[in-house]
């Protein structure tokens, strides 16, 4: 893409569209083959956010390292989380990672007026170094790392992991007779998904340069991502991809023409699509067709 256009604009929607792919894909690997309804990976997301914000601005560390740290210490907070809620099922499971993420919102504001510090910077939140970097650079941050995403997508499609995840989104109980260790299964996409949510988070706080917890904790991610992905196929390997790119294409271009009625105009496009395709778009075409590869 940078080298089709010189339009910044056109380079900052591809890297919207890359950067909601990897994230639409991240939910994907856990709650899409599970079939357990994750309303917390913007945790997630904001962890990544915070740890190179301080990463950089208060240890002096590069961007690139610090965006990988992020993906660690995500990943290294999933652990724990997710060794007691994966043992929860249903709502209770969604309730408890909505609460997780509303929680640690709340850590961030209030930490250093509790403990009388300054970290997390409550709700003044914190400014990046500016990168002086374009579009450009940021796109080719997010490439690889949305591939990565992708590439997970394929393994699962064709390994035992993904045949355990795929079981327990069947038959759970099922699979758990015939061997299958669920709970490690499941908390094994559970971090994975954290890790590569945490580098997004770290990537897209260097790229706006200001973070405050209501923006890096924004529920509205989650929502994003759980609607893209219904929209292209929960469980497939190109579900995130289409959903992702349709709906960021579709804000971007009716935002620009119909500024006061876009959002409307999106709810409209989301509802007719699932009621045409109730499983999704690539969902929908995979029963149809009989296509396995997508």
């Amino acid at each position: 893409m940078p080298m089709l256009t010189p339009s910044e604009f056109t380079l900052r929607v591809a890297g919207g569209v890359l950067l909601w792919i990897g994230m639409a894909g991240c939910w994907n690997i856990m709650s899409g083959y599970t079939g357990y309804i994750d309303f917390g990976p913007v945790v997630y997301f904001g962890l990544g956010s915070y740890a190179t914000a301080i990463a950089m601005t208060k240890y002096g560390l590069p961007f690139v390292p610090s965006a990988l740290l992020s993906g660690v210490v995500a990943a290294l907070v999933a652990l724990p989380i997710g060794i007691p809620t994966l043992h929860l099922k249903g709502a209770y499971f969604a309730i408890a990672t909505f609460a997780f993420a509303e929680t640690m919102k709340q850590v961030c504001l209030e930490f250093d007026r509790t403990f009388g510090v300054s970290f997390f910077e409550g709700s003044h939140g914190i400014t990046l170094p500016i990168s002086g970097h374009d579009n450009t650079f940021f796109f080719y941050c997010l490439l690889p790392v949305t591939l990565a995403v992708l590439l997970v997508h394929y393994g699962i499609e064709r390994s035992k992991f993904g045949y355990g995840l795929k079981a327990i989104h069947e038959a759970e109980s099922a699979a758990e007779i015939a061997g299958v260790n669920t709970t490690g299964i499941k908390l094994r996409a559970y971090v994975t998904s954290a890790f590569f949510l945490g580098i997004f988070g770290g990537i897209e706080a260097y790229w706006i340069t200001y973070i405050t917890p209501d923006s890096a904790f924004n529920v509205h991610n989650t929502v994003q991502m759980v609607i893209m992905t219904l929209l292209g196929g929960m469980g497939t390997l190109l579900g995130p991809i289409v959903g992702a790119a349709l709906l960021t294409i579709i804000y971007e271009v009716l935002g620009t023409a119909f500024v006061e009625y876009y959002l409307v105009m999106v709810g409209v496009i989301i509802i007719a699509i699932i009621l045409v395709m109730p499983r999704g778009i690539v969902g929908t075409l995979k029963e149809r067709m009989g296509l396995r590869f997508i």
